[in-house]
């Protein structure tokens, strides 16, 4: 099982510096997405389509690394946990979301289900791993 640990990491962090990425490489459509969910007003949607890609970046590189993995973890997880409300909100309101997490969506209105589905995955994973670093270290 000690091999299985770092490939974990590997994934997860993984995941999130390829949607930074895709996010940071583009922000003005990851912007458009962000307004699709109609739940912040501008300046602020734009200050966190320049945000929110650096910060998914830089903290999973750290689950990556290793290098602050606590820290990379924790952020990560409080990020799917904003991710799966957000989604939510929108399903309740009926707003037609385009979902930029892995870049632009091209205009194509997201499937709730499909979205929460894979963030409840990746927000396991993400348990998985805190939790499990967090009983290894006793």
């Amino acid at each position: 099982m000690t091999w299985l640990q770092p490939i974990l990491h590997l994934a997860f962090g993984g995941v999130f510096v390829y949607a930074g990425v895709q996010k940071a490489w583009n922000p003005m459509v990851f912007l458009d997405d962000v307004r699709s969910f109609a739940l912040l007003p501008d300046p602020y949607a734009g200050m966190l389509a320049m945000f929110l890609p650096w910060l998914e970046i830089f903290a999973g590189l750290a689950v990556a690394t290793g290098v602050m993995r606590k820290g990379g973890l924790l952020v990560l997880n409080a990020c799917l946990l904003l991710f799966l409300a957000a989604i939510c909100i929108a399903w309740v309101r009926g707003t037609d979301i385009r979902c930029g997490c892995f870049g632009g969506s091209g205009g194509a209105t997201s499937n709730y289900m499909e979205l929460i589905v894979r963030d409840l995955g990746l927000l396991a994973l993400g348990v998985f791993c805190q939790f499990r670093r967090a009983a290894r270290t006793r």
